[in-house]
């Protein structure tokens, strides 16, 4: 899938703090705050910022939880392992949310498993687990954001104060609360170190080779965003980690001719492919009423959505992915057959 780039999406998301934020560095002051906000060297100076992993973290956090909302059990646990049936030594994994995505292939790859019976699909041997095939039964989040068997389709930079804006970070008092009197513990006083409110970073949004209903995820989570319904930190459950966020324009690229596309067409990878590999749908497009602005730089042909385009862009795309996974495909029951390795290199088997 990564030997050829055909299609990209690059946006810059501004995040605007609606009030204290706090992503703790995890270094400890001698003298002063218990907890600091995470901070780099920028320009010479030292100066806060939103880690892209912290970021990519709250993202995929959400949107499992939207998944699950419109399917459930359609998305894995990325941090639950595979484990034998002590009884009959055998591994039972009916859907996603059994085991996570990423391990599961990682123990086949290993050889640790061998295939006795696959309902769902059959890779009887080590190297029939391709990159068409891990894709193929990996779930909608792992798809977009990655596994530790799959790269992810979506890149989100380190997010660093935008252009004018100030730094602005505060202390503030905390305290341990007495369970028994409902009020101060003695002793379990704390002070904490956060980023102000009125604080604007930008982060830039790279996705690539990716199908109409991944555009659509990200277009969901920009939109919840723009709404403040997403917490970023910690002490989210007490009152830190609000803000909102928005994007001017998006802008879509491909590369070299495509023929037959549109200018307010978006073409996501299964269209572009148009053999169905990869598990993706040959009808993979999303039309938009207003045209976006279309230019050629170089090799790449690139359409940017703006004001009412963008609009539109935002509601047809996350309207695919809503109808994806209401569709999505559960697998029927996988067992495996558990084998120990010995040291001398034989099997239990």
């Amino acid at each position: 899938m990564l030997k050829q780039l055909l299609n990209e999406c690059r946006f810059t998301l501004t995040i605007h703090t609606a009030g204290p934020v706090l992503i703790k560095s995890g270094h400890p002051t001698v003298s002063g705050p218990d907890m600091t906000p995470v901070r780099t060297y920028r320009n010479g100076n030292a100066e806060v910022y939103l880690p892209g992993s912290s970021l990519k973290g709250v993202f995929r956090s959400h949107i499992e939880k939207v998944i699950r909302t419109l399917k459930d059990e359609v998305v894995c646990n990325p941090f639950v392992k595979t484990n034998p049936n002590s009884e009959n030594d055998q591994l039972v994994c009916p859907n996603y949310a059994d085991v996570s995505c990423g391990d599961k292939f990682e123990v086949r790859r290993k050889e640790q498993l061998e295939v006795s019976q696959v309902q769902w699909r059959r890779y009887p041997k080590k190297e029939d687990l391709s990159n068409e095939a891990v894709y193929l039964d990996s779930c909608p989040a792992c798809r977009l954001f990655g596994s530790t068997s799959f790269i992810g389709r979506v890149a989100i930079s380190d997010a660093y104060l935008a252009e004018g804006s100030q730094q602005k970070v505060e202390q503030r008092d905390g305290v341990g609360i007495d369970r028994l009197t409902g009020g101060a513990a003695s002793g379990a006083k704390f002070d904490l170190k956060v980023v102000s409110s009125g604080v604007d970073f930008e982060a830039d949004i790279y996705l690539r080779n990716f199908e109409v209903w991944q555009l659509g995820i990200l277009m969901l989570i920009v939109s919840d965003l723009e709404e403040g319904l997403i917490r970023i930190g910690s002490g989210r459950s007490r009152g830190l980690g609000s803000v909102k966020a928005t994007i001017s324009e998006v802008s879509v690229n491909y590369l070299g001719a495509v023929n037959g596309r549109s200018d307010n067409e978006v073409w996501g990878l299964g269209k572009l492919l148009g053999d169905g590999s990869y598990g993706t749908d040959t009808d993979d497009e999303v039309t938009v009423e207003q045209a976006p602005i279309t230019e050629t730089r170089g090799f790449r042909k690139i359409t940017t959505f703006s004001e009412e385009s963008l609009k539109c862009l935002k509601q047809n795309s996350i309207e695919r992915f809503v109808s994806k996974i209401q569709s999505w495909e559960m697998p029927e029951t996988m067992q495996f057959e558990y084998m120990e390795f010995r040291r001398d290199g034989g099997t239990n088997g």
